[in-house]
């Protein structure tokens, strides 16, 4: 199944009622769905990283790192992207409590350099099925008038079409 349908099929499955989205609620939605708790931290990600997702070896958690200097729309889809990668069941890196600990105390640093990424000619299908959900969910919440929710930090038609350009969008 290519990355388009598996996407589609992930979001047919949902049973969310994105009218009434936020980033918030969703995270919820998907915490309450695969009954873990999710924790979304904006981060000061590497040069050429966006967004990692980590889950807990000990704990019921899930980590989700996003670039906190970008645009909220773009937050948004960062968070989008590395949800979407939870979504379909794929792999991620292991991490506990002690190791999160150490880097809020600055004695350790993520392990961001193992995790593939998007925009990289070493991109795999995982990041190319999390990318497709994470589009097709944006346009849900577009297509159900939700548009405000994920532009409420827009301040010009300049801003959106960047990010367009940077989903591929455009």
């Amino acid at each position: 199944m290519d990355a388009a349908a598996r996407a589609e099929k992930v979001l047919g499955e949902l049973q969310y009622d994105f009218r009434n989205f936020t980033i918030h609620d969703f995270v919820s939605f998907v915490s309450q769905l695969k009954r873990r708790e999710i924790i979304t931290i904006p981060w000061r990600m590497p040069p050429t990283l966006f967004g990692a997702w980590m889950s807990d070896e000990e704990e019921s958690k899930e980590y989700i790192f996003y670039r906190d200097n970008v645009p909220t729309i773009h937050q948004i889809h960062i968070q989008l992207h590395e949800l979407s990668h939870l979504l379909l069941g794929h792999p991620t890196l292991q991490i506990n409590r002690k190791v999160i600990a150490q880097v809020l105390e600055g004695e350790a640093a993520l392990p961001f350099a193992d995790l593939p990424r998007l925009r990289s000619p070493q991109k795999d299908d995982f990041e190319i099925q999390a990318e497709a959900l994470a589009n097709l969910i944006q346009k849900k919440v577009i297509r159900d008038s939700s548009l405000d929710q994920l532009m409420n930090d827009l301040s010009s038609e300049a801003k959106l079409a960047a990010f367009l350009k940077i989903i591929g969008e455009t």
